[in-house]
């Protein structure tokens, strides 16, 4: 029995999802004091990722192609802008009920001291208060902050309207 071959949007996909997280990462360099040769293996990165790319579509036809991949350039920039929106959607911006948990799970109503080590930042409402649907949530010490949420939405959509713009992404992916 033979195997399905994968159908060429299918094997983009991917391929399209790693350039795009590579693009966020190299705006994110320019906008920091990244040292050089690090923007330069990021952008040795993307250009892979392009040369990929345009492999696997170039035996498609030059206006079917360029469709293709602007579709799931934008499709993929949108999932990636849903799931951003998804992991800070939980996050409560407004709650002044906030409860700092310690290792062992138990909440305090202030910061512990004495050595105490915080592991998340937690919400006492319980899903009474009308407007604020916070129940059980917790932010980890590790999570987003509302800056670094801001500067990932703001990149994504930056992202999103230089592809937009483009009129040929054949020559996007073979600069």
């Amino acid at each position: 029995m033979a195997t399905k071959k994968p159908k060429i949007p299918d094997a983009l996909k991917p391929a399209i999802k790693v350039l795009i997280l590579q693009e966020v990462r190299l705006l994110q360099m320019e906008e920091s004091f990244t040292p050089p040769f690090v923007a330069e293996e990021v952008s040795h990165s993307i250009r892979e990722a392009k040369r990929e790319i345009s492999g696997k579509v170039r035996l498609v036809g030059r206006e079917e192609r360029n469709s293709l991949i602007k579709k799931l350039l934008r499709q993929s920039l949108d999932e990636e802008i849903d799931r951003a929106i998804e992991v800070r959607r939980i996050r409560c911006l407004r709650c002044g009920h906030a409860r700092y948990q310690d290792a062992e799970g138990t909440d305090h109503a202030d910061i512990p001291i004495g050595g105490i080590q915080i592991r998340g930042i937690g919400c006492a409402i319980d899903g009474q208060t009308p407007g604020i649907h916070c129940t059980h949530y917790t932010l980890s010490a590790r999570g987003v902050s509302l800056g670094g949420y801001l500067e990932q939405m703001t990149l994504l959509y930056k992202l999103r309207e230089m592809f937009d713009e483009m009129e040929e992404t054949w020559d996007y992916l073979t600069k």
